[in-house]
């Protein structure tokens, strides 16, 4: 067997599977008796496939294969990575926003990135109507994203709040990427700004559950210490929601996103397509039609909540 590297710094990029999720993962391949898709490898690291790894690790007879990829430098490859975990998983919209942010992150960084990028293709300055990166590359990714590109703007301060909160308690980030913190969006992308006995409090609000209750658990039985822990914890709250500084809750940002999440998930179904489109034959074709029409549906019954 051939020995692959790991790297955390790759591994660590990519929201992790839950336990039943590896789980099922592995019982998927044990009856398939091979791996279906190739572990992704880049000078001989491993850029994708790091739980199909571990499950080859687990049971060396199963087969698999490996396809060997080709980048400029290491945000070229997470700059892949991203796109790739956008298309392919199921995941939050707390995932789904950290992985737009650091998509956006590695594309401004990635080698060539002063000259453009566009879609999959790197392009130099020779290329023709060029607009440098350093000042389109918001707008470059939101088209191709199907998102506004201070959604994209907005995902990355996201993804930098989470790193922030990982610092102090990796538990806490996790918890909100599982989307069952209630902590808010706003909140979060501003905790870099705060200090660490701040981050503390938010990240001990988030685990006690206190976060997610703020609008419908009493104050009934509390302590006196539960008392004082939740004022500090509401203060810094509505400090960061301030209306007079954060224009949060406005009907343009409630467009942007709806538009946002109806975007991204038409992304995300086309892109599964894709990567499954050995499966789109005539004859699974009509079946397929009709899981989307479901879908169609379902959007239609959202759409008349809002009708005249």
């Amino acid at each position: 067997m051939r020995e692959l590297l790991i790297d955390p710094e790759f591994r660590d990029k990519i929201p992790p599977l839950t336990e039943d999720e590896f789980k099922q993962l592995r019982e998927n391949i044990l009856s398939d008796g091979e791996v279906y898709e190739p572990i992704a490898v880049w000078n001989g690291t491993i850029i994708d496939g790091h739980n199909r790894w571990k499950v080859v690790q687990e049971h060396p007879e199963i087969p698999y294969r490996i396809k060997e990829m080709d980048f400029a430098d290491k945000w070229e490859a997470f700059d892949w990575m991203y796109r790739k975990q956008l298309g392919r998983r199921n995941l939050t919209d707390e995932q789904r926003t950290v992985l737009m942010g650091k998509l956006y992150e590695a594309r401004k960084k990635t080698h060539g990135a002063s000259d453009g990028f566009r879609g999959n293709r790197f392009v130099s300055a020779q290329d023709g109507h060029l607009v440098k990166a350093s000042t389109k590359t918001a707008e470059i990714l939101a088209e191709e994203l199907g998102v506004g590109h201070n959604t994209v703007k907005r995902a990355e301060k996201f993804a930098n709040g989470i790193d922030t909160l990982t610092e102090v308690s990796p538990e806490a980030a996790q918890k909100v990427l599982g989307g069952a913190s209630g902590a808010p969006k706003q909140l979060i992308r501003e905790l870099p700004k705060m200090d660490k006995k701040s981050v503390q409090t938010v990240a001990e609000a988030i685990m006690s559950g206190e976060m997610k209750s703020k609008d419908t658990r009493t104050r009934h039985g509390w302590t006196k210490a539960d008392r004082e822990s939740r004022a500090k914890t509401d203060a810094i709250i509505a400090d960061m929601m301030d209306a007079s500084t954060v224009p949060e809750f406005t009907i343009d940002y409630l467009i942007e996103d709806i538009e946002a999440n109806g975007m991204e998930y038409v992304s995300l179904l086309r892109n599964t397509l894709i990567d499954r489109s050995i499966l789109l034959t005539t004859e699974n074709k009509p079946s397929i039609a009709v899981a989307i029409e479901k879908i169609v549906s379902e959007i239609e019954s959202v759409k008349g909540m809002v009708a005249a």
